[in-house]
């Protein structure tokens, strides 16, 4: 089977892995959410699995936007890079979530990196093949819909929030964004547990390590997380509205 545009590796269409990996990413993405019968026929026959490693960009900001991603397994970062090369990290999308959707529909480069943060498996639709199956099934473009406008109030809240609220806030607000998303994992221990830097955290939020590192400090000295090298810790999720919305100290 040859290679199709982008970046990863995927299995031979005739693999059974191959079949059960794809009905299994169509059932629980969003974007075919009560999907008939016929229309996750369709779309098992135009969608390719696609392997990445960890650290492996699936595409890159200024690319041809050629497919969508439903991702299946592992996380994926969304990120931009301004002109000096400084990364500012949009978000981190966990399975069941759509990658890529806005450059499929607008026909546009794309306006961020996706990178893999583990072992990812996606299942892509092409462009050629996925204008067929949402022209014959409206349904889809209503689920696209959605998505899209999902999207558009998460940024229009973010807008708001880190230019209008304190450094405590907007650190806040990108882990309470972060644990909605299901960016978390559940540890052994059942505590939540995200694989971000507080370099990581900097880039979310648009302030400097430093900044991100002393608002940690009171959030640990507060119950609400506690960090280790490479990983920050969720103790009480709950206690993150209150901190947006300046409803608990945290000097």
């Amino acid at each position: 089977m040859a290679k199709l545009p982008g970046n990863g590796r995927f299995l031979s269409a005739s693999d059974p892995r191959d079949e059960a990996e794809k009905a299994a990413s169509l059932t629980q993405s969003s974007l075919f959410r009560d999907a008939t019968a016929p229309a996750l026929a369709m779309a098992m026959e135009a969608a390719v699995v696609r392997h990445f490693h960890a650290n492996e960009v699936i595409f890159r900001e200024g690319e041809e936007g050629e497919a969508v991603y439903l991702i299946h397994k592992g996380s994926v970062k969304i990120s931009r890079s301004n002109l000096k090369g400084k990364e500012r990290i949009f978000t981190i999308l966990p399975p069941g979530e759509v990658v890529g959707e806005m450059a499929l529909v607008a026909e546009t480069p794309r306006n961020a990196t996706a990178l893999c943060l583990d072992a990812v498996t996606t299942v892509a639709l092409y462009r050629q093949d996925l204008r067929p199956i949402l022209n014959r099934f409206p349904q889809l473009l209503w689920n696209l819909a959605a998505i899209l406008a999902r999207r558009l109030a998460d940024s229009n809240r973010e807008v708001e929030v880190l230019s209008t609220a304190s450094t405590q806030a907007c650190v806040a607000h990108a882990l309470l964004t972060l644990y909605r998303r299901s960016a978390f994992e559940i540890a052994e221990d059942g505590s939540m547990v995200i694989s971000f830097t507080h370099q990581d955290l900097a880039a979310r939020t648009g302030n400097s390590r430093e900044t991100v590192t002393r608002v940690l400090r009171e959030f640990e000295a507060g119950g609400v997380v506690s960090t280790r090298p490479g990983a920050i810790k969720l103790l009480r999720p709950e206690a993150l509205d209150d901190i947006i919305y300046g409803l608990r100290e945290t000097d």
